[in-house]
């Protein structure tokens, strides 16, 4: 007999999106503005400077590319990775 039931295993937690990353990328390619005051509003206003203190590389690389190439979702500039796999602001031609 049991005296307590048992509990059931609980699943561990899925890691969560970020929101502010997804709002910036629901500007970008959908032209939707974000919340006025909101973190996303402060980065998309931030690219403007095109300053950032660290690049955040989100990966816009298709299969016809031929080396990966990304944006940086802080400041927007463009990115490329070099012969060691880093991420590194691109020369503009």
């Amino acid at each position: 007999m049991k005296l307590w039931p048992r509990r059931p295993a609980t699943a561990p937690e899925r890691p969560r999106a970020n929101p502010t990353r997804i709002a910036v990328l629901e500007h970008d390619l959908l032209g939707i503005p974000p919340e006025p005051g909101s973190m996303a509003a402060l980065t998309i206003a931030l690219r403007r400077t095109a300053s950032c203190m660290e690049h955040d590389p989100v990966d816009t690389s298709t299969v016809s590319d031929s080396h990966p190439t990304a944006l940086c979702a802080g400041c927007g500039r463009h990115m490329v990775q070099d012969s060691e796999g880093r991420w590194q602001v691109a020369l503009q031609p």
